[in-house]
């Protein structure tokens, strides 16, 4: 019997030793409750998937890679957080307060599955887009804007292109470059983000960018202020 008792105790623990070791944890986040169905949207966006909540929650959705405008309305008073991640990925997409209404550009750069984690005390919507491809502008032209914004595809050519930037804000000013691929444009050193990595308050500069090739483009503008960027 004692025999028969050891032989079974030695099984098991070898089963469940093995089934531990092929068994991958969910993507998910252990304090966060998950959203259901994403919300099916058509606008004429050749892909877009909007989702609703209330409070902290997070989803899973599948992205292909490439550059996503993320749209976002919150009611609430509290910090407003949205993380876009998977476990070889991490994009903070925007850390305000209160009630917001912004738009940023994201550069997804492998196919697959990722969380979107929404920290709230309110209501809130959010869409993931892909920019509208109809009529892209090209310079020279002039953007202005309020807070976070992003702008649709523009046409880029290879070579040096001076942005001009002005900022009223009093805090955090951040331009990013993104191309189709969702990649960001870095400075020659490949340091620094493009056209203006980081800035704290008022700003009036231009900054003379390097385009590798090419293409279409997506700026991503970070702001508590008004605005104004013209590309020549």
């Amino acid at each position: 019997m004692r025999i028969s008792h050891i032989l079974i105790t030695s099984v098991v623990i070898v089963m469940v030793s093995l089934f531990a070791g092929c068994t991958e944890p969910p993507l998910e986040h252990p304090s966060i409750t998950p959203v259901g169905t994403p919300i099916p949207v058509e606008n004429g966006t050749p892909v877009m998937v909007g989702f609703q909540g209330s409070s902290t929650m997070s989803l899973q959705t599948d992205l292909d890679a490439g550059v996503y405008l993320v749209r976002m309305e919150n009611n609430g008073t509290a910090p407003f957080l949205v993380v876009i991640a998977n476990d070889q990925y991490f994009q903070q997409v925007i850390r305000s307060e209160g009630d917001v209404n912004a738009t940023q550009a994201i550069g997804i750069p492998v196919a697959g599955s990722y969380l979107m984690i929404v920290t709230s005390d309110g209501d809130w919507y959010i869409t993931i887009a892909r920019p509208e491809t109809n009529d892209p502008a090209a310079p020279p032209l002039t953007l202005n804007g309020t807070g976070y914004s992003a702008s649709g595809y523009i046409t880029l050519p290879a070579g040096n292109t001076p942005f001009t930037l002005e900022n009223d804000g009093a805090g955090p000013f951040s331009v990013f470059l993104y191309n189709e691929t969702g990649g960001l444009i870095l400075d020659p050193t490949g340091t620094w983000v493009q056209p203006l990595h980081y800035h704290m308050g008022p700003y009036n500069g231009t900054v003379t960018v390097a385009i590798p090739e090419d293409g279409r483009y997506v700026l991503s503008i970070m702001s508590d202020g008004a605005w104004r960027i013209a590309v020549a």
